[in-house]
């Protein structure tokens, strides 16, 4: 993981722990530079991620502002890592209900921009927040890349795995959004009634240099799970 990726991460851990609460504001970049024994265009580049993630507003000559958002419950769609706010990474849970190899169809090699037939890893899984089922995901990943991939991991944040033991640079994500209703396999999954509404989440999460890592789709409960996100104006 890039330097300023981890002191993004780092930072958000004590903003939402509620390290800098009580001032509103992060220290200035220098003193972020001491602190992080690191770069200013390093710490710079960390502080344009939580800008960009939702966090924290920067003004001219005065510092950088935490921002007045309080969507603790709700799912950020403007993090790559998980899915989930601090808060509920804490709380949550996963049950895995398969996970195979399997070779690339050609529609889901078309997706990949992988060859068809090319060994896939397919998991699939159920996320819990206290206790109560809020999301059924399933996901591709090419074993080309995540030359492994089990069920001890499977239990845990996989995006962790892939940037940390793997070493691999995470870049950037699009993610579709659509209601649609349940079918009966998930509504049973997520304790609701078949063709209840649901809120359907296609992702594609790339590496650095351009190359798809995941394919993934989560289902998300109509009734547990908010989203929000953060823009920013470019003029």
């Amino acid at each position: 993981m890039a330097k300023y990726h981890e002191i993004s991460t780092e930072l958000i851990k004590e903003i939402v722990d509620g390290k800098y609460s009580e001032r509103g504001k992060l220290p200035t970049e220098k003193e972020l530079s001491l602190y992080f024994d690191t770069s200013r265009n390093t710490i710079r580049s960390a502080i344009n991620l939580l800008t960009d993630e939702g966090y924290v507003y920067k003004v001219q000559g005065s510092g950088i502002y935490l921002r007045p958002v309080n969507f603790d419950e709700s799912t950020n769609l403007n993090l790559i890592k998980g899915f989930f706010s601090g808060h509920q990474e804490e709380t949550s849970a996963i049950k895995v209900l398969s996970l195979e190899t399997i070779p690339a169809t050609e529609e889901i090699a078309a997706e990949l921009n992988c060859a068809v037939g090319e060994p896939l890893y397919y998991l699939r899984r159920v996320r819990f927040v206290d206790n109560e089922p809020v999301r059924v995901e399933r996901s591709y990943y090419r074993q080309e890349i995540v030359p492994y991939l089990g069920k001890e991991l499977a239990h845990g944040s996989i995006y962790n795995y892939l940037t940390q033991n793997l070493k691999l640079q995470i870049g950037f994500a699009d993610r579709k959004i659509q209601a649609d209703y349940l079918s009966k396999e998930n509504a049973e999954l997520l304790g609701l009634a078949e063709n209840d509404p649901a809120l359907v989440v296609n992702e594609k999460i790339y590496l650095s240099n351009g190359q798809i890592v995941i394919l993934g789709e989560g289902i998300l409960h109509f009734q547990k799970i908010s989203l929000f996100s953060s823009a920013k104006n470019y003029d």
